[in-house]
């Protein structure tokens, strides 16, 4: 007696493997997307020269940059600032005040000036 298989079990066993294989080589193959690290460091107020105020491509808003020229530690940059920002230092500066200002790091390369305020414990 000869054994006969059934068309019907081998196009099953033939798109249960096709599965298989196309699952097994998605996973491993996937890209993952990496994860930004974000870090922050105090800003020199004294080092920031200047700002400049530029407007876009399309004219209808601006970009400001703080001109940032830190010679202890060989850094010249411009730094991109918002415009709260830029307001809250410009009238710290009018009224006398130290901002407290600083440099957003994004993977390690400079992102911004932000406000950064100190936190304070109170010890009893």
């Amino acid at each position: 007696m000869k054994f006969k298989w059934n068309p019907w079990v081998l196009n099953m066993i033939f798109w249960i493997i096709l599965m298989l294989l196309v699952w097994c080589t998605t996973t491993k193959c996937s890209a993952q997307r990496q994860q930004a690290h974000y870090d922050t460091c105090y800003c020199k107020v004294e080092c920031i020269q200047k700002f400049i105020v530029q407007p876009t491509s399309s004219g209808k808003s601006t970009r400001i940059y703080a001109v940032y020229i830190d010679r202890q530690n060989d850094i010249s940059e411009l730094i991109p600032v918002s415009k709260t920002v830029h307001e809250y230092i410009t009238l710290c500066r009018n009224n006398g005040i130290r901002p407290q200002l600083g440099i957003k790091l994004k993977n390690g390369q400079i992102a911004g000036i932000i406000k950064y305020r100190k936190t304070y414990v109170k010890k009893r």
